[in-house]
């Protein structure tokens, strides 16, 4: 089976579905050719040792990449990003008209909507059908991110063209449950929607220094760490505030890490400036970000809130499952449930600094046996429920399936 994967988002950038995805399914006995652009995600400035070109051709353990060009923006300007996602939609269509081999399926993962509708058109040009990987819901995630009005025209034409890539594509695939019921909601078939959980990249983890020299913790310490972009939908301002409450009851021992960046980073650190128990970290390699993972006392996930993200679950969900640590979980919805489900830690509400603040208190007052315990009920449930290797035999049987068809 040949198949040409598309997304926008590739190695080195941390992409979930990534090198490490393809090579597994060229281990499997299939051809894969990749069609992204030149690294800058997140910080927007292309990756040292790349420079950007019409197009850049390499190989990837035994998998041929081919880089093409697109405008670069990961700003918070909608039309900066619609640009930017349009334009290498553009250019992979032009490169998988004219020059890829001819594939079996296509499989178009990321941008969200204009690499569907690049694979429906190059799909409908070449007589292949394509799956299309829904990560982000559109046009709520625009929404829920402020980029756009809701009731703006925007919204309807995204929703329309939404509609159109759901309905040509031979699967979808989606990161959750909810995700599957909101596409039939709208009128999709149920037997084309398929419930595959994200992985994480397990090598890099596996791989990661238990902890980083630059981040020696203090005596007496108890850390919470947050890794990840620093942006609008991430709303960790009140993050912050439940710092602020802590320091003002006399907590300061609980520390708040943010390990990244973001278009919120500077709004944040100027809102964290009176407080002594908030900590910000530059951006790391993501082959050392497991190291932090690993060296924290309990990893957090927060997001808006969004009833959007009520049915999403944070890609950085499974990398702190598979590290072993307690979860503090403030996203409501499936991911808590998730959470609470594995027995990997404790759900609070979005945006509540109050109940952020009191059970950051709870967890900082358990033993290390009970955060033991619930970082290994976390990662045995990863490696049941949300592995790799499970992933992508449900990927490559649908893909067999869709090819057969």
């Amino acid at each position: 089976m040949r198949v040409l994967f598309v997304s926008q988002l590739f190695d080195p950038e941390n992409a979930i579905k990534g090198a490490a995805f393809v090579r597994q399914l060229q281990d499997l006995g299939h051809e894969v050719e990749v069609i992204t652009t030149f690294p800058s995600y997140p910080g927007g400035r292309i990756f040292k040792g790349y420079e950007q070109h019409w197009r850049s051709v390499e190989e990837m353990d035994g998998v041929r990449v081919v880089r093409v060009a697109s405008f670069i923006s990961h700003g918070q300007s909608a039309t900066k990003r619609l640009l930017s996602y349009g334009s290498f939609a553009l250019s992979a269509a032009w490169y998988a008209l004219f020059s890829a081999k001819r594939p079996d399926v296509i499989y178009a993962y990321y941008p969200p909507v204009m690499v569907g509708l690049m694979a429906l058109i190059v799909g409908w040009v070449m007589r292949v059908p394509y799956v299309y990987d829904v990560q982000d819901l559109w046009p709520e995630a625009l929404v829920a991110t402020g980029h756009v009005r809701a009731d703006g025209q925007l919204v309807k034409w995204v929703e329309q063209l939404c509609g159109l890539v759901y309905r040509r594509a031979a699967r979808l695939v989606v990161l959750s449950q909810g995700y599957r019921d909101s596409l039939i909601r709208k009128g999709v078939h149920a037997d084309k929607v398929v419930c595959v959980y994200n992985w994480c990249d397990e090598s890099r983890m596996s791989a990661a220094a238990d902890e980083p020299s630059v981040w020696c913790k203090v005596p007496g310490t108890f850390r919470f760490l947050y890794a990840g972009n620093l942006g609008a939908a991430q709303a960790l301002a009140h993050v912050v505030d439940a710092a602020a409450l802590l320091q003002a009851s006399g907590d300061a021992h609980i520390q708040i890490v943010f390990l990244g960046s973001g278009v919120e980073h500077e709004a944040l650190r100027s809102r964290s400036r009176p407080l002594s128990n908030v900590t910000f970290l530059p951006q790391v390699k993501v082959d050392d970000v497991g190291g932090y993972l690993k060296a924290a006392d309990v990893l957090l996930v927060h997001l808006a809130d969004d009833p959007v993200f009520d049915i999403t679950i944070p890609q950085k969900t499974q990398a702190y499952l598979l590290a072993g640590k307690p979860i503090l979980m403030a996203v409501r919805g499936e991911s808590g449930a998730l959470v609470s489900a594995a027995g990997a830690g404790m759900v609070v509400p979005s945006e509540n600094a109050v109940a952020m603040a009191e059970a950051m208190r709870s967890l900082a007052s358990k033993n290390a046996d009970e955060l033991l315990a619930m970082g290994r009920r976390g990662f045995d449930f990863y490696n049941v429920n949300m592995s790799m290797a499970k992933g992508v035999r449900q990927i490559e049987k649908l893909l067999s399936e869709v090819v057969t068809k």
